[in-house]
């Protein structure tokens, strides 16, 4: 008798639960769940997708886009060396850099 008192209490819970009859959420529904949450996963899933994008183009060892030509890299090395003198070294930049 015990066991079917516990068995017809639990079966007995969900009809109880709501007595009001408010429904789900006390009558509050979803909220804006519903619709500002396929937007806020549109806006993670472009975050995840531009930190990937970001990082696969930053994998290049540092090198940056205004990189020095090989020139350049070239004509600084001779000026450092003192191979070439300042005002070789400016009247060659200007040629290449066409200031």
């Amino acid at each position: 008798m015990y066991r079917l008192g516990i068995i017809a209490a639990l079966f007995a819970t969900p009809a109880v639960a709501d007595p009001d009859g408010y429904g789900h959420m006390s009558g509050w529904g979803y909220g804006m769940g519903m619709m500002f949450g396929p937007i806020l996963w549109i806006i993670v899933l472009g975050l995840v997708v531009a930190g990937v994008v970001w990082f696969i183009r930053n994998m290049d060892g540092g090198a940056t886009k205004a990189e020095k030509s090989d020139a350049m890299s070239e004509l600084d090395l001779r000026l450092a060396k003192g191979e070439i003198d300042a005002e070789d070294y400016t009247a060659r930049k200007k040629l290449l850099t066409g200031e």
